[in-house]
């Protein structure tokens, strides 16, 4: 039945506005209890993604019933539907969510844990990443390195020494493992001839 209900839903003949807080924990309790079977696991994430994406008010008591940190067990699996529903559902309330609040899910996403996480259960998994996996994986990408943006194009003060020295530790860092490479015994140069 979810899944006629997802079909219908996105056919647009029903407001998502319409649906009550009873529905949505409802949902929600199907996504942070990880007995049930992988279809309504997958079909709940795909409905809580469209209560975020469609309505204001659904998509704040999603928030409330849903944390990053009950998704995370459904990365560590191997169904890559349920993965890429999970990425879609994470992409979606950190889109839609307030200054601060996207301020708090980026602490998460960039912890070490989840982003290895996301490189060992995913993206080196023996299943390529391909189609609407690696699409909902960029997403994820460019809101991250979105929040970097005003960071990035601060201008660096030329007189500020820690700076510099960051600047030059960082260059040295990446040019001297390339001369490295280079001087080694299995430089490109070598392994061509």
């Amino acid at each position: 039945t979810l899944t006629a209900f997802v079909e219908l839903m996105d056919h647009g003949i029903v407001s998502w506005d319409t649906f009550s807080v009873a529905f949505v924990k409802k949902i929600a309790s199907f996504v942070n209890k990880s007995a049930y079977d992988s279809q309504i696991l997958q079909r709940s994430l795909a409905i809580l993604e469209s209560m975020v994406l469609n309505s204001h008010d659904l998509c704040q008591k999603v928030a409330q019933e849903i944390t990053i940190g009950q998704l995370i067990p459904h990365l560590q699996g191997t169904d890559k539907e349920i993965q890429t529903n999970t990425i879609a559902v994470i992409n979606a309330l950190f889109l839609k969510a307030p200054d601060e609040k996207r301020q708090e899910i980026a602490g998460i996403l960039v912890q070490k844990q989840l982003r290895s996480i996301i490189l060992t259960h995913m993206i080196r998994s023996q299943d390529a990443v391909v189609g609407e996996m690696a699409h909902q994986l960029y997403v994820l990408q460019v809101l991250t390195f979105n929040l970097l943006e005003e960071r990035m194009m601060t201008k660096m003060d030329p007189q500020d020494q820690a700076q510099r020295d960051i600047i030059f530790e960082l260059r040295r860092i990446a040019f001297d493992a390339e001369s490295e490479l280079n001087n080694t015994g299995g430089s490109i140069e070598k392994r061509k001839s």
